[in-house]
């Protein structure tokens, strides 16, 4: 368990340093700015003595249309312990990023600290590194910690005039043990510099709203999603407001304008082809020496030889002196087919073992004639000119994407050798019925210094099926909806790096919204309806005997679903196992229980969702889940305390429970294993299981 944490905390940590800047390869360190950072690092964060490992890289990058030297500072403990301390900070002392592990954390016990006094910490942190802004900070209910972890997790906006600051979050986590604060994010500062529009004048919201829908609008489109263990491709229609995410209503005028990806204020995000999260979902699997051996037997496939051939035909970077550095056949399995992944001194490509349609091709040793410039129009126009050439039916079957957002990726590092520069990136996405597919798209990049495509990736699935987009709702009634779900407000946002604007607009754009577009129902990423995991807030425990239990089990994010906790209902099988299992029971029931047997919790003829949970039920699922059940089936080693009689097979678990504190008895020391337990009973046995740390 311990070191699942670690390693998660790990990615974390990496994931954290990997998207915060590009490090400037080469660069000679400026001794005195690293001092400057490590002083004003400490005035704020505590470093333990014992973490004398130090690392540290600085990295220039663009902050609210300027540029300014950050520093990476790392502490770590030494001699194979797992602590450390990593911290994000410039020369003025302003702290980026902060993320801290102690490396002996232990997430399965109960919160030794309340949300409120968490809170408290977080703000006083805030107090620290936010000074200028602070007071103006609220904090935003996204009614996080529906998971159990071992931190409660804040967010806060900064609010001018009562409106709220979009480009402008904080991101904080304050340990449940020890009330410390372990992460915090600020991807904006010095906002202040900026001038912030009065109220005067703004026009009504429903202006606003009606505006919204005639000029920018949700809209309708088809999605995918995998199912890799059916092995089946999902394909649905919805609405949302996706596409239309830097599109808003200007708060005076009423007309559509496009805001700033928030993004790209601090730092830019990596979304071209290669981190496209669809093309990484869809990349190939290379195959075994056996697997190949097996294909080769294949009839129909074209050899090595030919797709190097296509490659190089399609398009004139590669030269004959660009040799070819390694070859794999590998399988896509999305559309059960076979891909060549060839590999050149300088890029590679991907071609289809079967047809020989080029998938992908992208170069990263290209020199580009700096004397030559090429306009955004003239590369377009080379980039639908390759697409002609190279795959002229699913072109046609494309619409360009003219998002700004979306073309402009980060630039790649490889080894020293920055990929991208003054490249201009085209996304075509597929049209289906008249709707995009948000999945497929054919995106090419042209160097505007030589006019060469240099990069081009074919995300398309031959074979999937379309649902029909008969008899869906209208935009107005989309709208209406989404708005359901989030809120359409009045909000200060970027219109360009340096300036800001009263705009209305849906909030936290970041949280994607798609609207079933026949019932209005929303749907998760799978098409199927989407289940909320926000924790109850339940009506009807107030004054019963159970109600703090109740809730600091809530706390620590263990509920029982629905706006009512019925505290004198017994409670069913499956209701017991998902109130034991909070974190991991957002599943389907079928899927759900397959957990539940491989575990070994339950066996396959004791499973009955619907039936309900007695003493002895439960005492001998509580003991499965602990990993003592070959312990307990053996009743003849136990001498229960209980003053009633338990049958006999029931009596190790019920002697354990009793020894490890879950089951204690009724005020007559009796067990009473044959009485089905209520939702309060039951939270008293998931409050004790958890607190005395048993498993």
């Amino acid at each position: 368990m311990k070191k699942k944490r670690f390693l998660s905390g790990i990615v974390m940590f990496c994931l954290l340093v990997s998207t915060m800047c590009v490090p400037a390869f080469g660069a000679e360190e400026d001794s005195k700015g690293l001092e400057q950072a490590i002083v004003a690092a400490k005035k704020i964060l505590i470093i333990p003595d014992s973490y004398s490992e130090f690392t540290h890289y600085s990295s220039e990058v663009e902050k609210n249309g300027g540029k300014v030297t950050v520093w990476r500072l790392n502490w770590a403990e030494k001699e194979g312990n797992n602590g450390f301390v990593g911290a994000s900070i410039d020369t003025n002392g302003n702290l980026y990023q902060y993320n801290e592990y102690s490396g002996d954390e232990d997430n399965t016990r109960l919160a030794q600290v309340t949300k409120k006094e968490a809170q408290n910490s977080a703000e006083k942190f805030l107090k620290k590194v936010i000074i200028t802004d602070v007071g103006e900070m609220k904090i935003i209910d996204k009614n996080q910690n529906a998971f159990q972890s071992g931190t409660y997790d804040f967010t806060y906006e900064k609010f001018i005039n009562n409106i709220p600051v979009n480009f402008y979050t904080v991101n904080i986590s304050v340990n449940k043990y020890t009330g410390e604060v372990t992460s915090f994010n600020e991807l904006n500062t010095d906002t202040d510099k900026f001038e912030y529009q009065t109220l005067e004048g703004i026009i009504e919201p429903s202006v606003a709203e009606k505006n919204y829908i005639d000029k920018v609008g949700v809209e309708l489109q088809y999605y995918s999603y995998y199912d890799y263990k059916q092995k089946k491709m999902n394909v649905f229609a919805g609405y949302a407001t996706n596409d239309n995410k830097y599109k808003a209503i200007d708060g005076k005028t009423g007309e559509a304008i496009t805001v700033s990806n928030q993004d790209k204020i601090f730092y830019n995000s990596y979304v071209d082809g290669k981190g496209d999260k669809s093309m990484v979902a869809n990349s190939p699997k290379e195959l075994t020496k056996e697997e190949t051996d097996a294909v080769n037997n294949i009839t129909g496939l074209i050899t090595k030889e030919k797709a190097e051939g296509i490659i190089r035909e399609s398009s004139d970077i590669i030269t004959s002196e660009m040799k070819v550095s390694d070859a794999s056949l590998n399988r896509d399995d999305f559309n059960e087919k076979y891909v060549w992944q060839i590999g050149f001194e300088g890029g590679y490509g991907q071609v289809d073992a079967q047809s020989g349609e080029l998938i992908s091709v992208h170069f990263y040793n290209n020199s580009g004639n700096e004397n030559k410039s090429v306009s955004k129009l003239q590369a377009q126009n080379i980039a639908e000119s390759f697409l002609k050439k190279i795959t002229p039916g699913k072109f046609s079957q494309t619409k360009y994407e003219n998002n700004e957002d979306v073309e402009k990726p980060m630039p790649m590092v490889k080894i020293g050798t920055v990929v991208g520069g003054d490249v201009s990136y085209f996304n075509f996405v597929r049209q289906v019925n008249g709707i995009e597919f948000d999945s497929n798209s054919l995106r090419v990049e042209v160097d505007n210094t030589n006019g060469k495509v240099i990069g081009y990736d074919n995300n398309w699935y031959d074979n999937v099926t379309f649902p029909d987009i008969g008899g869906v709702m209208n935009k107005e009634s989309a709208f209406n909806k989404v708005k359901e779900y989030k809120k359409f407000i009045l909000q200060y946002a970027m219109v360009d790096k340096n300036k800001v604007q009263l705009v209305y607009n849906f909030e936290d754009l970041n949280d994607s919204y798609i609207i079933d577009p026949i019932s209005g129902v929303r749907l998760d990423y799978t098409g199927q309806v989407y289940k909320d995991n926000k924790l109850p807030e339940y009506t009807d425990i107030s004054g019963h005997w159970c109600e703090k239990t109740v809730k600091e089990l809530l706390e620590n994010g263990y509920y029982i679903e629905g706006d009512k906790f019925n505290p004198n209902m017994n409670i069913t099988q499956i209701n017991f196992f998902k109130y034991i299992y909070s974190s991991s029971s957002n599943s389907n029931n079928d899927e759900f229980y397959d957990m539940l047997l491989q575990n070994g919790i339950i066996k396959k003829e004791e499973k009955a969702p619907s039936s309900f949970v007695s003493y002895q039920d439960a005492a001998k699922f509580i003991i499965r889940y602990l990993g003592y059940d070959k312990v307990a089936v053996h009743p003849e080693i136990f001498i229960t305390p209980f003053k009633d009689n338990i049958e006999e097979q029931y009596k190790g678990y019920a002697a354990m429970c009793y020894g490890f504190g879950i089951i204690k008895g009724d005020k007559n020391g009796n067990f009473n294993g044959t009485h089905n337990i209520n939702n309060a009973e039951a939270a008293v046995l998931v409050y004790n299981l958890i607190k005395n740390n048993t498993h």
